[in-house]
């Protein structure tokens, strides 16, 4: 079982307390299945003019091979064109197959899998005319989650994914330079991250994980909290350089990494801007008090949270580089980094504003089912 990445380091906070631990055991062994009966939580949206449907789905996903025949039903309904179907492998995971299906004429492309697939597809499509639906089938699914999109019902995830209404929202453009001195570029849709949460998905024991899921991630995280800081240099925007100590740094486009935990202060993913989060805690002390901070989203106690905000940030490490991780996938160390958000480049089919009583009503039944299987992390920790 596969953890988001900053879902990785919060994991790995929340494992201080026994309590926040039996709630992950609870969640991880409990967790409902994604819904795949007919009946949607939400109505469904009317068609509108055919679109050429091309669908990227990653095949090691439980429910990829029922998903794709459950879309093309979709369209078929619609009176749509047969989709075509573009599946990724161990050497792609989404990026040429993307490409494949714009040449093929698709002006709609559905990421079907997890969040690395999403972010594959999404860093083709940015800049272009073509959206991008979301049919969310992995562990994390943080873009769907800010986004509100349905993440535990499959067929109201497809009708959003063919029929919601286009909403651009930004991208971040990561410039990466290696040790070597080598330099190469990405793009993350949701959080990036380097320290402490990166080293934590470097050292989490495949055994484990197989064994006890989420704790494997805990168990990565209690090793590393008595790691020293590392010093940082970092200028947002055109202010003037700052030096910090830092467990781990973050940069956002959206905040919300799972369970309703937010690390952002404010950013959403169309503001235009990026927010830096730098998590300085020196012992167990600290560690306590950003969790407190965090779960309960109460900034006051220890200062060991800094949020900074802009539309371009430059992080240097010097000469001790950082693993890094965007988007939960783990892209190497980097000695630089340079982040700049992309404001609007990327449109995606999302749930229509207009009908917000039905999305709160399907948010309502979500949230009970939380309830039930242990995610209330807030009731949890007053008791």
């Amino acid at each position: 079982m596969r953890l988001p990445g900053k879902a990785v380091g919060i994991a790995s906070f929340v494992g201080l307390a026994v309590a926040a631990a039996a709630s992950v055991i609870t969640t991880s062994r409990g967790r409902p299945p994604l819904l795949t009966q007919a009946v949607p939580w939400r109505p469904r949206l009317e068609p509108g003019e055919p679109r050429y449907v091309g669908v990227v789905y990653n095949p090691t996903k439980s429910l990829a091979h029922f998903s794709c025949d459950a879309l093309t039903h979709a369209t078929r309904r619609a009176d749509w064109p047969t989709p075509r179907f573009y599946e990724t492998t161990e050497d792609d995971p989404g990026r040429g197959m993307a490409q494949q299906a714009l040449a093929d004429g698709c002006d709609l492309l559905i990421a079907m899998g997890g969040d690395g697939t999403v972010r594959q597809v999404a860093e083709v499509l940015q800049g272009t005319t073509a959206n991008l639906g979301i049919v969310p089938l992995g562990t994390g699914n943080l873009l769907a989650r800010n986004l509100e999109l349905p993440i535990s019902d499959l067929h109201s995830a497809i009708d959003t994914a063919l029929h919601g209404r286009p909403r651009r929202i930004d991208t971040i453009r990561l410039n990466v330079r290696r040790p070597d001195k080598s330099s190469d570029e990405t793009t993350f849709l949701v959080m990036g991250g380097a320290g402490f949460d990166a080293q934590v998905m470097t050292d989490t024991r495949e055994d484990l994980k197989s064994r006890w899921g989420w704790l494997a991630y805990v168990e990565a995280g209690l090793r590393n909290l008595v790691s020293p800081r590392s010093a940082v240099s970092l200028q947002m925007d055109d202010e003037r350089p700052i030096r910090r100590k830092i467990q781990s740094v973050l940069v956002a486009n959206c905040g919300e990494i799972t369970a309703g935990i937010h690390l952002a202060s404010r950013s959403t993913a169309d503001d235009g801007q990026l927010e830096l989060i730098l998590m300085t805690p020196r012992n167990l002390i600290g560690w306590a008090s950003l969790t407190r901070q965090v779960i309960m989203r109460n900034r006051s106690g220890l200062p060991v949270i800094e949020h900074l905000h802009g539309s371009r940030a430059v992080l240097d490490f010097g000469h001790h580089p950082q693993p890094v991780e965007i988007d939960g996938d783990l892209i190497g160390t980097a000695e630089r980094l340079v982040a700049e958000v992309l404001p609007a480049t990327l449109s995606i089919n999302t749930y229509p504003e207009t009908m917000t009583p039905f999305r709160s009503l399907a948010n309502l039944s979500k949230s009970a089912g939380n309830s039930r299987s242990g995610w209330n992390w807030r009731r949890l920790v007053r008791r």
